[in-house]
């Protein structure tokens, strides 16, 4: 395996496999979801779902995949009319894979301990008092899952190009700020509905 393999495999594998690949990591993302007790309320944006059961929480998952999905099928569609709905379907898939690390991360780092622990000592006005070993874990928590969002947008990115062949840098531009416009309007959205 290369790092054009890596970073693109959408020219290397059949979308078939993609497909399969995609649809394991979304059983994944729901199951991971439900034992971690998050709900994804947009393609790159989880919250708390304590108190969601199995179905909720596969819900809110599906809800933001197929969203994203539409969303960038049209976009794609626009800019090259043989976009392909299931090439757009694996390039969300696929992308997912490093968020599904982000979400078990969440519970190996315990953060909601951690966040829970600065804002109770950032309310009562002191400095913090963390332990130095929770204090590199929030670090490496943090580095590591910029690090995989970054990688997760990359696989988007490079998916979306793959299936719409595009090339002039204005329409990365508009791929872009739709994609992050979309992501914002559905974890606006999403959330106000309780599934």
């Amino acid at each position: 395996m290369n790092w054009q393999t890596l970073f693109n495999p959408f020219s290397k594998f059949s979308e078939k496999t993609l497909l399969a690949i995609g649809s394991v990591t979304g059983v994944f993302l729901i199951i991971s979801c439900y034992f971690t007790q998050t709900k994804m309320d947009s393609l790159l944006h989880f919250s708390s779902g304590e108190g969601l059961n199995l179905v909720s929480i596969s819900l809110y998952v599906l809800i933001s995949l197929v969203y994203a999905v539409l969303l960038l099928f049209g976009l794609g569609k626009i800019f090259n009319k043989r976009t392909r709905l299931i090439d757009i379907a694996n390039a969300v898939l696929v992308s997912q894979i490093p968020v599904l690390f982000t979400v078990i991360s969440t519970k190996l780092f315990d953060i909601e301990r951690l966040s829970k622990q600065i804002s109770q000592t950032s309310a009562q006005a002191k400095a913090p008092d963390i332990n130095i070993l929770d204090l590199i874990s929030l670090t490496v928590f943090a580095f590591a899952n910029l690090i995989l969002i970054i990688y997760s947008f990359t696989l988007l990115f490079n998916g979306f190009k793959t299936a719409t062949n595009i090339k002039k840098w204005q329409q990365i531009v508009i791929f872009a700020f739709v994609t992050l416009l979309g992501i914002l309007i559905c974890q606006i959205i999403l959330p106000q509905f309780s599934l």
